[in-house]
C-alpha cells in the first residue's frame, strides 16, 4: 500500500484519544464502603464479563473509525488484482512531446508536431477523474508543464488540453538524455510514487538515440535505467514518414575571408541530400540585399553533398546581408540560410622596413610583391588584391597612426625605440593583428625587455641568437602542427602551395618555452624549434616568422609558400577584430558602438518585421556604447536601426529616416535536418532494457478505464466503512445504555 498524502500519518496518534480517555474514566472513582452499594456491586459482578465485552467493544469501534478516518484522508492507493472490488482505477501517465524543429516536416497536409499534440490530446482526454499527469515539452532544455503530478478533475482537464495547445515549434536539437534525466529526476521527487507510463512522441532520429557508430547513446541508457528503476515504461510514439524529402542548405561560404569592393569573389552553398532517395531537379538561390543574384539546379543522390558556387562582385562598401535557398521539400524549416558580411574598400597594411632608411631592403622588395600591393598606387580597376600598403622606416614608428592601419608588418626590424613596443601593443590590444619576420638584425635585448617583457608583452617568445648552418650541408624543413588554423590551412592541405619546397639554413633560437597551441610550424631540427609562433592578446593578434622574409637565411621568398603563407595571413590578421555576425540559435550578438555610429533612438527588427526598442549602456571607458543583443530563438537575419524612428499606432518603429544600419544572422542546427530514423523496435534492441517499449500504433486512443497498472484509490471506500462504523458506535452504545439502565 502506498499513500498520496502520506503527510498526514502523524494524526494516526489521534487513535489514542478513545483509549486515554477510556483510562482518565477509570481513575475518577474512589471506593467507598455502603452497604447499599455493595448489594449494587454483588449485582453488578453477575454481569461483569457482559458489561467488559460491551465495553471493549465500543472502544474498538471508536478506534477503528479515527484510523480509518485519517487513512482515508491520506488517500491510499492498492495495488492488487482484487482491486475492482474495492476501489478504482487511477493512472498516472507522463506526457512527452518532441518539438524540435525537424518535427515541422510535413505528411499529409499537416507537420508531424501538430499530429503529435493532436495523439498527446487524445491520451489525455482518455484519463478519469483521480488519474494522475505529468506533461513535457522536449527540444532544446527540456520544459516541464507541472512541478510536480497533476490529479485529474472535471475542472482541470479543459486546462490540461488547452497548455497542449500551445505547443510551439523550437528550433533546436533535441536533447534527449537531458530530456529524460529530467524526467527521471521529477518522477524521484514526485510525492506519490508510484510506477507511471510515460508516452513519447518524437520522430525516432537516429542522430538523438544512437552514436555515430550506431551504438546505444551512454547518458541515454543511464536515464532509462534510472526511469525503470523507479518501476516506469517509456513507450515509443513514432511518427513522421517513413522517407521524408528532405535538403538542407547546411553552410554558406565565401572564398575570401576578406571581401573587398570591385574585386570578383564567390559564395559557396553547400547542400546535403538528407532523404534515403535521389533529388532531382533541386534549385538553389543565392539572394543578396534581397535581390535574386542567381539561381542552379541540381541534382542529389541519397547522402550526397554538393557545393553550389556563386560568383559575385561588390560595387559597394558596408554590410551585405546573403541568404542562400533551396526549394522543393517536405521540411522548410532547413531551406534557408543567412548570412552578413562586410564589404570593405580595402585594407590597410603599414610595413615597417627593418633595412637602412631611405633604401628599400631586400626583405621589403620580396614582401611587397607578396603581398599583392603595389607602391606607385595603381588605378582601381587595376586591384588584384585588397591590400594597400605604406612603407615607413623603425624611426618613424611612434609618429605614425597606426589606427589608420589593420595590419603591421615587420620587415627584419631590429631595435624598438622609446614607446615603439608600447604603441604596438596598444594596436594589438585594440585588435590589430601584426605579422613578423624576424632576421639577422633582430636585437636579442631590445625584443626580450620591450616586447617579449616575460612573457606579458605583445611578442609570443624570447628572442634568442641566430642559428645559422651551412645551407650547402644542412637545411631545414617546416613541419604543421596547427592544419586548421586560418593562417595554414591551404599551406597544409594543398600540394601546390610549395610547403615542401622550403629550405631554411637559419632562424632565431627561442628561449622561452612556447605553448603548443601557440606553434603553426615548427623546424625539423633536433629540438624542433618553433617556426611560426601566433600569441593571442587582447582582440588582436601576433605572428612571428622565425625567418627573415629575404634569400639570406632561406629560400622561402622564391617558393609559392611564401605568397600562400602571407596571403592567408593578412585576412586572418585583418579580420581578427571583426566582430561575428553569422550567429547560432541562442547566441548573443554583442560588439561595442563607436560614438560617430551611435544614434538615439535604437531598434531591433524581428524577420517577422516586428521591432523592439534597445537601450544602449554608455561603456566604462566612454568610448562608446555596449549593444548586446539577447540570444534569438529563431533563424532570420535581424536589423538592427540607429536614429529617429517614426513610432506607428501600435507602438512599433515605423519606417522613418535612419543614420546607421547593422545586421547580424541567425541559423538553425543543420543536423536536425538529417531525418534519418531508426525503427523502434531496433532501438528497443540496441538499448536492451525493458523500460522500453512499443505496443503499436493500435493503442494510440486508450479506451476508458484502461490502465498502466492495477493501482486503485480506496479512500471513498475507507469514508463508507467509517461512516457505518459510526452508525454501528452509536447503535449499540444506545442499546448497551438501555439495558444497563
Amino acid at each position: 500500500m502506498s499513500f498520496i498524502n502520506a503527510s498526514l500519518a502523524g494524526f494516526l496518534g489521534l487513535a489514542a484519544i478513545p483509549i486515554i480517555i477510556y483510562l482518565i474514566n477509570r481513575q475518577r472513582y474512589r471506593r467507598r464502603k455502603w452497604a447499599a452499594m455493595e448489594f449494587l456491586l454483588r449485582a453488578m459482578r453477575k454481569n461483569q464479563r457482559r458489561l467488559r465485552l460491551e465495553n471493549l467493544l465500543l472502544l474498538l469501534i471508536r478506534t477503528l473509525a479515527i484510523v480509518l478516518l485519517v487513512l482515508a484522508f491520506m488517500r491510499p492507493i492498492l495495488e492488487t488484482e482484487a482491486l475492482p472490488v474495492i476501489g478504482t482505477q487511477a493512472r498516472a501517465e507522463i506526457v512527452i512531446i518532441d518539438r524540435s524543429y525537424s518535427m515541422a516536416v510535413r505528411e499529409g497536409g499537416r507537420t508531424v508536431l501538430a499530429e503529435a499534440v493532436s495523439r498527446a490530446k487524445q491520451r489525455v482526454k482518455a484519463l478519469e477523474k483521480g488519474d494522475r499527469l505529468g506533461v513535457f515539452l522536449a527540444g532544446g532544455f527540456p520544459r516541464v508543464m507541472f512541478q510536480e503530478p497533476q490529479v485529474v478533475t472535471d475542472g482541470s482537464l479543459p486546462r490540461h488540453l488547452a497548455l497542449l495547445d500551445g505547443v510551439e515549434l523550437v528550433y533546436e536539437p533535441l536533447q534527449l538524455a537531458t530530456t529524460l534525466q529530467r524526467v527521471a529526476q521529477w518522477l524521484e521527487s514526485a510525492p506519490e510514487g508510484g510506477a507511471w507510463q510515460i508516452h513519447f512522441y518524437t520522430d525516432l532520429q537516429e542522430r538523438d538515440w544512437l552514436t555515430e557508430e550506431g551504438a546505444s547513446d551512454g547518458a541515454v541508457s543511464e536515464a532509462i535505467r534510472r526511469i525503470e528503476d523507479l518501476g516506469s515504461l517509456i513507450e515509443l510514439h513514432p511518427l513522421g514518414p517513413v522517407k521524408p524529402r528532405n535538403a538542407t542548405v547546411a553552410a554558406l561560404t565565401c572564398d575570401d575571408s576578406l571581401l573587398c569592393r570591385d574585386l570578383p569573389t564567390s559564395f559557396n552553398v553547400r547542400v546535403e541530400n538528407n532523404s534515403r532517395d535521389a533529388l532531382a531537379g533541386l534549385e538553389v538561390e543565392l539572394w543578396i540585399d534581397e535581390a535574386l543574384q542567381g539561381s542552379r539546379k541540381i541534382s542529389l543522390d541519397p547522402g550526397e553533398v554538393r557545393g553550389v558556387s556563386f560568383p559575385h562582385v561588390f560595387r559597394e562598401v558596408g554590410l551585405a546581408r546573403v541568404r542562400a535557398v533551396v526549394k522543393s521539400d517536405d521540411l522548410v524549416e532547413d531551406n534557408s540560410y543567412f548570412a552578413v558580411f562586410r564589404v570593405r574598400d580595402s585594407v590597410d597594411i603599414l610595413v615597417v622596413d627593418g633595412g637602412r632608411a631611405g633604401e628599400t631592403s631586400e626583405e621589403t622588395a620580396w614582401l611587397v610583391p607578396a603581398i599583392g600591393a603595389d607602391l606607385t598606387n595603381v588605378t582601381e580597376a587595376e586591384r588584384l588584391t585588397p591590400f594597400r600598403c605604406d612603407l615607413i622606416t623603425p624611426s618613424n614608428l611612434v609618429s605614425t597612426e597606426l589606427d589608420e592601419y589593420e595590419v603591421v608588418v615587420l620587415a627584419d626590424v631590429g631595435t624598438f625605440e622609446g614607446s615603439d613596443s608600447d604603441v604596438l601593443e596598444a594596436f594589438v590590444q585594440q585588435g590589430g593583428g601584426v605579422l613578423v619576420f624576424l632576421g639577422d638584425r633582430a636585437d636579442v635585448r631590445s625584443y626580450g625587455e620591450r616586447a617579449y617583457r616575460g612573457g606579458d608583452g605583445w611578442f609570443p617568445f624570447k628572442v634568442g641568437a641566430p642559428i645559422v648552418v651551412n645551407p650547402t650541408e644542412v637545411n631545414y624543413e617546416w613541419e604543421v602542427v596547427q592544419q586548421d588554423h586560418p593562417a595554414t590551412a591551404y599551406l597544409s592541405r594543398e600540394e601546390g602551395a610549395g610547403l615542401g619546397l622550403v629550405r631554411v639554413h637559419g632562424y632565431r633560437a627561442v628561449e622561452s618555452p612556447v605553448s603548443e597551441t601557440q606553434v603553426l610550424f615548427r623546424y625539423d631540427d633536433y629540438s624542433g624549434t618553433p617556426a611560426v609562433v601566433e600569441k593571442l592578446l587582447g582582440d588582436g593578434v601576433t605572428i612571428v616568422v622565425n625567418t627573415g622574409p629575404d634569400r639570406q637565411w632561406s629560400n622561402l621568398p622564391i617558393t609559392p609558400a611564401f605568397v600562400c603563407l602571407v596571403q592567408e595571413s593578412l585576412p586572418y590578421l585583418a579580420a581578427r577584430s571583426d566582430v561575428s555576425r553569422n550567429l547560432g540559435i541562442l547566441e548573443p550578438y554583442e560588439r561595442i558602438v563607436a560614438s560617430d555610429e551611435y544614434a538615439y533612438p535604437v531598434y531591433l527588427f524581428m524577420p517577422d518585421g516586428k521591432s523592439a526598442r534597445m537601450e544602449l549602456p554608455d561603456r566604462p571607458d566612454q568610448k562608446g556604447w555596449d549593444l548586446r543583443v539577447a540570444p534569438q530563438a529563431v533563424p532570420g537575419l535581424f536589423e538592427i536601426r540607429f536614429g529617429r524612428q517614426d513610432e506607428d499606432e501600435e507602438g512599433g518603429a515605423g519606417e522613418g529616416s535612419a543614420v546607421r544600419r547593422d545586421y547580424f544572422a541567425v541559423n538553425v542546427n543543420p543536423l536536425e535536418g538529417r531525418l534519418a530514423r531508426r525503427e523502434p523496435e531496433e532501438l528497443i534492441e540496441i538499448y536492451g532494457n525493458p523500460a522500453l517499449v512499443f505496443r503499436g500504433l493500435d493503442r494510440e486512443a486508450p479506451e476508458s478505464g484502461e490502465a498502466f497498472d492495477s493501482r486503485g484509490e480506496i479512500w471513498r471506500s475507507v469514508l463508507w466503512v467509517v461512516l457505518a462504523l459510526l452508525i454501528l458506535e452509536s447503535g449499540l452504545a444506545r442499546w448497551f445504555g438501555r439495558v444497563r439502565a
